[in-house]
């Protein structure tokens, strides 16, 4: 397990972002977005690609969104949903930072791991049967296991 300081890596970027995806994750189904917004700061772009379902949470402060004709203001803790390829424009409005947070992932790519999944189900009834015990913390990193089987 890896643990990914966010405010610290976005610090490194021109954008004030930090995308968690395939490159360091060896996924192309799942992301993570750690984005900050200073003080003020308006008109800042956040698209969602195309295939992808995004949520947008905010975490600090309030963040007025414009996507096309539709605005509106989401504040700490509040979350949208956007399904579609689009970008809104995100809109600071207090004296102080603001953070969100975007996961989002591919809905195709969703689809061939629920069929992965239940093709691995499928397996035979000894398999089925066969229960590994939970490993031992080695380190920083751990094996989370189903105890019950």
């Amino acid at each position: 397990m890896k643990i990914y300081k966010l405010p610290q890596l976005a610090e490194l970027s021109p954008e004030n972002e930090y995308r968690l995806g395939k490159e360091e994750l060896a996924t192309s189904s799942v992301y993570l977005l750690y984005g900050r917004l200073r003080p003020k700061e308006s008109s800042k772009k956040l698209t969602v690609a195309e295939g992808s379902d995004e949520i947008i949470c905010v975490v600090k402060g309030n963040i007025k969104v414009r996507c096309g004709k539709t605005v509106f203001s989401v504040g700490p803790g509040e979350a949208f949903h956007s399904k579609a390829a689009q970008s809104f424009l995100l809109d600071n409005l207090g004296d102080e930072e603001a953070v969100y947070i975007a996961a989002g992932g591919s809905a195709a790519k969703a689809e061939e791991v629920v069929e992965e999944k239940t093709a691995g189900l499928k397996a035979t009834a000894e398999e089925d049967l066969l229960i590994e015990p939970a490993a031992e913390p080695e380190g920083d990193e751990f094996e989370i296991t189903d105890e019950e089987g």
